[in-house]
């Protein structure tokens, strides 16, 4: 297959880069190199990080010789080319990986290529992908391949993916400006006899005019439905009634980095209790950003917001800290959807320039309701920026 590297976001010569850190990073351990996966479709990060690949397919059980379909490698041997291992010849023509090989059975196909390496026997090998690695799949390998040792080193990809360079930075910049333009949608399409469904398409056309794809949009309204942290379906035909409360996330893909942010309203003016929600929400949000700097641990984060909820009454409806459904106040983000750190209390990851991160404070399951508000910031060295600039919340006339 001809592929085409002309129009990539991101130039080839970083994905070279990349992969070279992975080789100085194997060194160092000790390794003969790294073995790196991913799969379709929720953990196709590394892949598209390493090689701008994402695996598909992946609906397929294992049986027989479909062994792992959807998942896919790629070899990165300390002192040779890497290898792209795919379990389908369904793969892009821009991946920047120049030498592919097919596989229906994973293991089988990675003894081959180790094995065209020399490196099949007596050899330690990190493996990047612990997380998400079937445990059939795992004992496959070890069976294909008896005389190699392997250690898992999820840390290596998690922490070059963690700190994004300029060029990442740009991009991460352009998108959060998409974020807003579809938050000022939501402001005009968020009114009374409106459906939750037309309000979540209004957005999705101005983010798909501007460029973004992958976009998944929710629109939460009414006690039940914004007073859950996340609920399926996502939007629904409710019709929008004065009085309600409701949650709006906002999250799309941007030549293949993520922006996302939750903005919140309320049919008619609020009463003085949703406005003490959504001002205790807005004041937990600029609280993070104030607190976001090098040097801090991302448990912080939350312990900072979790301290205001409390003091505003509100134990109960937050975190888990303190009997709340909310399992975290935001995460890292970049080419997936979720990445280290997690904001939320255990997470001792120590910020540094260069982290993305969603800070995403909320109050669930109140009589009244829910609300989420959050921005995206960018760790700098000596604090944070904020990169969205839309309003938060507002409340639309009848």
């Amino acid at each position: 297959m001809e592929r085409n590297w002309d129009n990539l976001a991101i130039p080839i010569e970083h994905y070279r880069e990349r992969r070279q850190r992975c080789r100085v990073e194997a060194s160092a351990r000790g390794f003969a190199g790294l073995i790196v996966f991913s799969r379709d479709p929720d953990r196709a990060g590394n892949g598209l990080y390493l090689a701008n690949h994402r695996p598909i397919a992946g609906s397929h059980p294992s049986m027989y010789e479909q062994r792992g379909r959807g998942y896919a490698a790629i070899v990165i041997p300390v002192d040779q080319e890497e290898m792209l291992l795919v379990t389908s010849p369904y793969y892009e023509p821009h991946v920047t990986v120049d030498h592919i090989e097919v596989d229906t059975n994973l293991p089988r196909g990675l003894a081959r290529v180790l094995a065209g390496y020399g490196l099949d026997t007596g050899e330690r090998w990190g493996l990047a992908g612990e997380e998400f690695l079937s445990v059939l799949l795992y004992h496959d390998i070890v069976s294909a391949l008896p005389f190699c040792a392997f250690y898992f080193a999820d840390d290596v990809l998690w922490t070059m993916r963690a700190i994004k360079d300029e060029l990442e930075q740009s991009i991460l910049r352009e998108a959060a400006k998409i974020a807003d333009a579809g938050s000022e949608t939501a402001m005009q399409a968020f009114r009374a006899g409106r459906t939750e469904q037309q309000v979540v398409a209004d957005i999705d056309a101005t983010l798909r005019s501007m460029g973004a794809e992958e976009t998944s949009l929710t629109c939460q309204s009414g006690v039940y439905r914004s007073g859950e942290p996340l609920i399926r379906p996502f939007a629904t035909d409710r019709v929008l009634e004065r009085g309600d409360m409701a949650q709006m996330e906002i999250r799309g893909i941007y030549k293949g980095y993520g922006f996302d942010i939750c903005r919140s309203a309320i049919v008619g003016p609020p009463s003085d209790t949703q406005r003490h929600m959504f001002e205790t929400v807005d004041r937990m949000l600029d609280a993070i950003i104030a607190r976001a700097a090098p040097g801090v641990r991302a448990e912080e984060l939350q312990h900072e917001i979790d301290e205001i909820a409390h003091v505003e009454g509100f134990d109960g409806y937050q975190s888990m800290r303190f009997g709340g459904p909310s399992t975290y106040c935001g995460h890292g983000l970049g080419v997936a959807s979720d990445e280290p750190p997690v904001l939320f209390s255990g997470d001792r990851t120590i910020l540094r320039p260069g982290m993305f991160l969603t800070p995403e404070p909320g109050l669930y399951r109140h009589p009244l309701g829910g609300l989420r508000l959050e921005d995206n910031i960018l760790i700098t060295e000596s604090g944070c920026d904020n990169l969205n600039s839309s309003r938060r919340w507002w409340w639309s006339e009848d």
